[in-house]
C-alpha cells in the first residue's frame, strides 16, 4: 500500500509530521480523525522519497530498562490509591532521557484533556511498544490496570530475559570467530606473500598445497576491492530487500530454511506469539482483535502473514486450534494444546505453558549449539593454520635438502 506524509496536530497542541500507511489519503485522514489527531495536510509519498528514507536513521525508541522501571512505580503508585493523572505528574518529576520525558508529557497532556491512558500511549505511535496499550486497554475496560500492568511486566522480563540469555551465549563464539578469521587474513596478506617471494626467487617445484594457499593469498592480496565491495554493498542490498513486505517475507522463509538457526526461529517466534497472546486474553481482550494486535507486534514477516490468516479464519467462526494447524506455522504440539486450551476454557494458560516450553526448547537449543560451535571452530581453524604452515614449510624442507644434496 502506499504511504503518505502527514501533518497532523495533537490533543496536547504539538504538530507534528508522521509517515502513514493507507489505501487513499481519504481513508488515512479518517485513519487519523478516530485517533483524535487535526489534519492539516496530506500528501503521498514520492517513490524516489521512499527509496532514499531507507538509508535515513531510524527512529529512536525508549529503551525498554527505562520503560520496565516507570510501569513498575507507575503501578506501584496507582496500587497506592493515587489517581493516573496524579501518578503520572509525579513520575514526570523524575530525571529521564530527553525522549522519554517529552514523551510522558504528551501523555499527561492527552489524559487531562479528556483521552484514556491507552489512548494517550497510543497516539505516541512507534516510540512505545505495540502491545502496551492494547494491554492498558483492557485493564481499563476491567478496572484492574495495575494487575495487567503488572501481567505486562512479567511478560516484558520474560522476554527481556531470554534475549540477554541468548546474547550472553553467543558473546564468547563471536570473539573465537572475529579472531580466528582476523589470524587468517593476517597469515594470508602479511606472512604467506613474505614467503612467497622466497619461493618464486629461488625458482623451487612448489608442492600442490603451496600453490593452492599462494593462489588464495594473492586473491586476498589483490582481490580486497571486490570482497570490500561485497561487504559493504550487502547490508545495503539486505536493507533494499527488507525496505517491502514482500522482501521481508522473502527473507524471512529464507531464514528459517537455514539449519539449526532456521528450527530455533521458529521456537523463538512460537514462544513469542503464544505468550503475546496468552497475555492479551487474560487480560480480556478479544480473541480476534488479540491475534490481530499479535500480528501487528511480530518482528518475524512469516509469522506475521499466517497469524492475520489465522484471525480471519477466527473471525468467519472457525476454531483456534483448527486455524492454526490449517496455517502450518504452529508445530503439532502447540496446535494439541491450544486444542485442549479452548475446550476446556483455560486457553491462556496453555498458552503461556507454550510459550515457557518452547523457551525452555529455545534455551537448550542455543546452550547445545554453543557447546558445539566452541570446538567445531578451534578444529577448523588449527587445520586451517596447519595447512598454512605445512605449505610454507614443505617448499622450505625442499629447498634444504637442494641445497645440502
Amino acid at each position: 500500500m502506499p504511504s503518505f506524509i502527514c501533518r497532523i496536530g495533537s490533543a496536547s497542541g504539538e504538530i507534528i509530521e508522521q509517515e502513514v500507511i493507507g489505501i487513499d489519503a481519504s481513508s488515512v485522514t479518517r485513519q487519523l480523525e478516530e485517533k483524535g489527531y487535526t489534519i492539516f495536510s496530506v500528501k503521498p509519498v514520492r517513490a524516489w522519497t521512499s527509496y532514499f528514507s531507507m538509508f535515513s536513521p531510524k527512529r529512536k525508541k525508549i529503551k525498554i530498562g527505562d520503560f520496565i522501571t516507570f510501569n513498575q512505580e507507575f503501578a506501584a503508585l496507582v496500587n497506592a490509591g493515587l489517581p493516573i493523572l496524579t501518578a503520572l505528574e509525579l513520575l514526570l518529576q523524575r530525571k529521564r532521557s530527553p525522549l522519554f520525558q517529552k514523551m510522558l508529557e504528551d501523555v499527561r497532556d492527552d489524559v487531562k484533556t479528556g483521552a484514556s491512558l491507552s489512548q494517550a500511549f497510543a497516539n505516541r505511535g512507534d516510540y512505545f511498544p505495540k502491545l502496551y496499550p492494547a494491554t492498558l486497554s483492557s485493564g481499563e475496560r476491567t478496572g484492574e490496570i495495575v494487575k495487567v500492568i503488572q501481567r505486562y511486566l512479567f511478560y516484558m522480563q520474560t522476554v527481556q530475559t531470554i534475549k540477554k540469555k541468548v546474547a550472553s551465549a553467543m558473546i564468547y563464539p563471536s570473539i573465537l570467530l572475529s579472531m580466528s578469521i582476523g589470524l587468517i587474513v593476517l597469515l594470508m596478506t602479511v606472512i604467506v606473500p613474505r614467503f612467497a617471494s622466497l619461493f618464486l626467487g629461488a625458482g623451487a617445484k612448489l608442492p600442490l598445497i603451496t600453490r593452492i594457499v599462494l593462489s588464495i593469498s594473492f586473491v586476498f592480496q589483490k582481490g580486497w576491492p571486490f570482497m570490500a565491495l561485497i561487504v559493504i554493498s550487502a547490508p545495503i542490498i539486505l536493507k533494499f530487500i527488507n525496505s517491502n513486505p514482500e522482501g521481508r517475507l522473502f527473507l524471512a522463509k529464507w531464514r528459517m530454511k537455514i539449519p539449526v538457526f532456521g528450527i530455533n526461529i521458529k521456537r523463538y517466534n512460537i514462544a513469542q506469539s503464544s505468550r503475546t497472546l496468552g497475555t492479551l486474553v487474560s487480560g480480556g481482550i478479544p480473541l480476534v482483535q488479540a491475534l490481530d494486535i499479535v500480528a501487528d507486534a511480530m518482528s518475524n514477516e512469516v509469522f506475521k502473514v499466517e497469524l492475520k490468516k489465522i484471525k480471519n479464519k477466527v473471525l468467519e467462526g472457525e476454531s483456534l486450534w483448527s486455524s492454526m494447524e490449517a496455517s502450518g506455522i504452529m508445530t503439532p504440539l502447540c496446535v494439541e494444546m491450544v486444542q485442549v486450551g479452548e475446550s476446556t476454557g483455560a486457553l491462556s494458560d496453555m498458552l503461556e505453558q507454550i510459550s515457557s516450553f518452547y523457551d525452555q526448547e529455545l534455551s537448550h537449543s542455543v546452550e547445545r549449539f554453543m557447546a558445539l560451535l566452541e570446538p567445531v571452530i578451534l578444529v577448523v581453524m588449527a587445520i586451517i593454520i596447519a595447512v598454512i604452515v605445512l605449505s610454507v614449510y614443505m617448499p622450505l624442507f625442499s629447498m634444504y635438502n637442494l641445497v645440502s644434496g
